[in-house]
């Protein structure tokens, strides 16, 4: 592991203000994804009926999905095969089954606190990978691009434009070499609550 600098301090939570404003950003960002298919769709007007919470945001979303006749799709993890889905998910073929999923999703948010990485946090992200991360995935023969600049790299988030990943390489498709890998090559999200802040 390199020595490097201390994991800066991140930015205070949203603000009430701020997370109102996040949620209306949130939603023109759904919308643009909608006409980035379909140009001409005309806007809903959609109610915000709330946020949901880690308890309920299944069955709320579950419930407006089907009543908007979508496909749903579960996520789980690896160990959950039986109990509830860890997520939800729709999908769909047409212009109308984007606008309802639009609606769904502008309906029944999720309260944004979390100000996201700042410019600092970022540039440290970017020094584990390009001095750690990224070499202890090559030393385990996983093959990982040049990176770009660091500013670059932080100047483009969250579109990032370079992540070493060993999701290619069909030896890590078995659990147990993945889980070495990841013991030996934590990635940055691992390191630092693992790690750096164990507690928090």
């Amino acid at each position: 592991m390199p020595d490097l600098a201390p994991y800066p301090e991140p930015d205070p939570p949203l603000s009430e203000a701020e997370s109102e404003a996040k949620r209306l950003a949130d939603a023109d960002a759904r919308w643009q994804g909608v006409l980035a298919t379909y140009p001409d769709a005309v806007r809903p007007q959609v109610a915000f009926e709330g946020y949901v919470t880690e308890e309920n945001r299944n069955d709320v979303l579950r419930d407006c999905y089907e009543a908007a006749g979508l496909e749903i799709s579960e996520g789980r993890t690896s160990g959950n095969t039986d109990g509830p889905p860890d997520s939800i998910g729709w999908s769909g073929s047409d212009e109308d089954d984007l606008i309802a999923g639009y609606a769904c999703d502008t309906a029944h948010p999720t309260k944004i606190t979390n100000p996201g990485p700042n410019d600092l946090e970022l540039g440290w992200v970017y020094d584990y990978l390009t001095e750690f991360y990224g070499p202890c995935l090559a030393a385990n023969g996983i093959e990982v691009a040049e990176p770009p600049g660091r500013e670059v790299w932080v100047d483009t988030y969250p579109g990032f434009v370079w992540f070493p990943s060993s999701a290619d390489d069909q030896r890590f498709m078995d659990r147990e070499m993945d889980a070495a890998l990841q013991e030996a090559c934590p990635d940055p999200e691992t390191y630092v609550l693992t790690v750096l802040r164990p507690a928090e």
